[in-house]
């Protein structure tokens, strides 16, 4: 179908987005007195929103309008199949705009005459008619009788009626803003009121920047992002400058060590795909707030150079913690140099539309370039209400998903979805690791071939680095060579004790080296602090770094590790340093350390964890060596093996048999040297390895097995059903307002405890007060086991409790904890939440 014929259609059934608002029903919530509105009718109660009454009014008067002219329907013959196959079809064309709101609407059971009125002053259904004719007349919907009777038309709007679902959303919000739309109280015939309709909403794309999106621009090499630097790309870089762009959707899979420069590489390859019609935007997608936190600073201005030079791209942060990010808030909040503002009360269009897209998470994937959590974007999956914003939002961008190995098998089943719905609706993808198994890479292929409507393609490929290249016609595997300076081995030396890892830490200490101990519990690392910090000769140089701190804290302690451990760190500051932390290390932080000793885990984590193993170029040190702290070694283990020198990580890793093929293979191979092993080091693990598990794990295989099984059942379950549509469907209604889900699949719930304390004054306050965003800083997350530990709040206080809630939507559904009154749990800055007395900060 022609672009301007659907166009035209789809904004004349947009228009009637709010028929349900002709009910008496709804009119009677503002009790209109007197001129000439139509009074109230009492026993016409608003009991269903107008959105729905609106597919009511629809689905009992479109046959009778399309008869009688309302809907300037051309003159042709219905046969009563016919006639069925364009009802489906007009009612899926319809669900986008009557479900405006945010989610699917159905008319269900409904009666007409329950909700609208036809007395002596006016008949509801008749004003409704008159409007859509008044409309028709005015825009003329040129109906495409041929495609709407045609089931494989239906077919394929279905797809992409999500999209639709989310321009009209976005429509009704640009519309709704009294500030461009102010309410009229003349009388004005509607085609009267159109132009000037067309006026407001021109200014309204202008302020909210979609009017004059930013022109992309050909890549020209890494110099131009650099300000004219000389920079030697890499060969992953080099590949992705020089790779055939082809035409259609496509998807990229970078696999390269770190250091190689895979960011880059992605952002040339966005580049080029913007500059080649495959997209407008971009959105990086991470698996944390941290990590995000640090692509939104390393993008910087990086990302205005995929535009042209009086592009004003807009540039967006979206996690559920980013109001704490000062870079973001300024950037929201600040002056453009090049676009002033004229007045207070004359923001400049640029500033405007930052603000206007900062305003709800639910509106960050519309800007033009993004940067924030892989949820954000899986959120597009699920029925949460506004869920099509998302998806529109990400209809015409780049997806990049950094760290595609480190999701679970729930997140990695929503991933794939998400993959074969962009690719369906015409985006491209660039997926990004350094430790992807084979079996996943195929996974991502065929879900990613699914939403082009082809089969399954062959991944032979075993080379590493490797970038694939996969789009409607082929799949490309081309293997790369590395840097020698990122080209590296690791070796590996075996602990067996706590006392043993204790002695080697602080050996390393009186070497003058800082070092690292990577736990795998956040008890396990409180414990390990506290006998080190009593045995280093400046225990000041100690550092506890773990996810049960307060935000306020959290981000003191990142900086601090940052200055001491960052790349910018220096001898005098790194000598002697000790950090103990859990996997928020390994994550999130760019720093190094001289040596390293990590509790046993998967061999992936434990080769992200070598990568902060003299990662910066420095002076003269010893051979990178990373300690593992694991069980002794045994050909036949039995269940508790793991546990007997690590409970703490058995209660972590319940696969142990993940735990005991990495140690296997680390032993066969004595150290991780990347890449040329990095494709034996990963299959070892989790390919096709089920014949070498001993006996003794292979009930903890099982039951692993059974979880990641229900793990994707859940993913599948909780999903919505996209190839059928943004539709209502009774029999299996997802949309239940009650239900529970969400992007990630936890063992356990996970509760808000907001820390309180007594000023000097006795006033109940927030910990962190006298901070912007206190509220919010004052938080930590625990389990809802451990937070059932923690002292109830004392009744006395209470009514400060609430009055601090009014104060603050932040702290609503969180839980109070008053720390000076809990007799059995403490808090501390250094040390953070500790549920025994034994061994609280002293």
């Amino acid at each position: 179908m022609p672009s301007e014929r659907l166009r035209r259609v789809l904004v004349f059934l947009l228009g009637l987005h709010d028929l349900g608002k002709f009910a008496r029903a709804f009119q009677g919530v503002a009790r209109p007195q007197g001129g000439e509105l139509v009074p109230p009718i009492e026993r016409l109660a608003y009991t269903e929103r107008h959105d729905r009454l609106g597919a009511l009014l629809w689905q009992a008067s479109w046959i009778e309008w399309l008869r009688d002219g309302t809907l300037r329907w051309p003159d042709c013959d219905l046969h009563r199949k016919t006639r069925q196959q364009l009802s489906e079809t007009l009612r899926a064309v319809l669900a986008p705009m009557f479900g405006h709101h945010g989610q699917p609407v159905g008319a269900g059971r409904l009666e007409l005459a329950d909700f609208f009125g036809d007395d002596y002053s006016a008949s509801d259904c008749e004003a409704a008619r008159q409007f859509v004719a008044d409309w028709a007349t005015l825009l003329d919907p040129d109906w495409p009788v041929q495609h709407l009777v045609s089931p494989e038309w239906r077919e394929a709007f279905l797809a992409l009626s999500w999209t639709i679902a989310g321009w009209a959303t976005l429509s009704d919000w640009l519309g709704s803003n009294r500030d461009h739309f102010e309410y009229r109280q003349d009388e004005m015939a509607l085609d009267d009121y159109w132009p000037l309709a067309l006026k407001r909403a021109q200014l309204s794309l202008q302020q909210s920047g979609f009017a004059d999106p930013p022109k992309p621009v050909a890549y020209t090499g890494l110099s131009h992002w650099f300000g004219g630097e000389s920079v030697t790309p890499t060969p992953l870089q080099r590949k992705a400058e020089t790779l055939t762009i082809g035409d259609g959707p496509q998807l990229f899979i970078l696999e390269d060590v770190t250091g190689s420069g895979k960011t880059e590489a992605a952002c040339i390859l966005a580049q080029r795909l913007l500059a080649a019609g495959h997209g407008e935007g971009l959105y990086f997608a991470l698996p944390t707030m941290a990590t995000s936190n640090a692509m939104y600073q390393r993008l910087g201005n990086l990302h205005q150079r995929f535009y042209a030079a009086k592009s004003r791209p807009s540039f967006v942060l979206a996690h559920g913690a980013r109001d704490l990010n000062d870079t973001f808030v300024n950037s929201v909040a600040s002056e453009q140099p090049e676009d002033q503002d004229y007045a207070a009360d004359d923001i400049t269009a640029t500033t405007y539309c930052n603000r206007w897209l900062a305003d709800s998470r639910k509106k960050s994937l519309l800007a033009d370039v993004g940067v924030g959590t892989i949820d954000q974007a899986l959120m597009g999956l699920l029925p949460f209400r506004h869920q099509s914003l998302r998806l529109y939002g990400l209809a015409r961008k780049v997806l990049i998903v950094d760290e595609v190995h480190a999701y679970d098998h729930y997140m990695q089943t929503l991933l794939q979805q998400l993959l074969t719905h962009h690719a369906r609706q015409g985006g491209s993808a660039i997926l990004l690791t350094a430790t992807l198994p084979h079996g996943m890479r195929e996974e991502l292929a065929v879900a990613w071939r699914q939403g082009l409507g082809q089969p399954p393609a062959s991944m032979r490929e075993q080379a590493f680095p490797l970038l694939t290249r996969i789009d409607h016609d082929s799949v490309r595997e081309v293997p790369l060579s590395t840097r020698p300076e990122v080209a590296r081995e690791v070796g590996v030396h075996w602990l067996t004790t706590e006392e043993q890892a204790f002695e080697t830490v602080m050996a390393a200490v009186e070497a003058g080296e800082c070092v690292a101990w990577v736990r795998n519990t956040v008890d396990d690392a409180i414990r390990a602090f506290e006998q080190l910090r009593a045995s280093h000769p400046d225990p000041e140089r100690c550092l506890l770094f773990h996810s049960r701190f307060a935000m306020t804290d959290r981000q003191r302690i990142e900086s601090d590790v940052i200055g001491r451990l960052g790349k910018a760190s220096n001898p005098d500051q790194r000598r002697g340093q000790v950090l103990i932390s859990t996997q928020v290390f390994q994550e999130s932080l760019d720093c190094d350390v001289d040596y390293m000793v990590s509790d046993l885990a998967p061999i992936d984590l434990l080769i992200q964890r070598a990568g902060r193993l003299q990662r910066h170029t420095r002076g003269p040190r010893r051979q990178p060596l990373l300690a593992i702290l694991a069980p002794e070694w045994s050909d036949t283990p039995d269940a508790q093996w793991l546990k007997r020198t690590l409970p703490g990580t058995q209660a972590v890793y319940r696969d142990t048999s993940l735990l005991w093929l990495t140690q296997r293979v680390l032993r066969e191979l004595g150290a991780i040297r990347m890449p040329e092993e990095a494709r034996t080091l990963i299959e070892s693990v989790y390919g096709s390895v089920a014949d070498l598990v001993p006996d003794g794990l292979l009930d903890a295989r099982f039951e692993q097995h059974g979880m990641r099984r229900h793990a994707v059942s859940m993913a599948g379950f909780n999903a919505l059903s996209l190839e059928q549509g943004y539709l209502r469907h009774p029999e299996f209604d997802q949309w239940q307002e009650e239900q529970e889900i969400g992007t990630r699949l936890v063992d356990e719930p996970t509760v808000n405890v907001v820390l309180l304390k007594h000023r000097e004054d006795g006033e109940l306050t927030l910990w962190a007060e006298g901070q912007r965003h206190a509220d919010m800083l004052s938080q930590v997350k625990l389990r809802q086991s451990q937070a059932e530990k923690l002292a109830g709040l004392p009744c006395d206080c209470q009514p400060r409790w609430e009055a601090l809630q009014e104060q603050s939507k932040a702290l609503s559904f969180t839980q109070p904890w008053l720390v000076e009154a809990d007799t059995a749990c403490t808090y501390d800055g250094g040390w953070g939440v500790v549920f025994s007395k034994d061994g609280n900060p002293r």
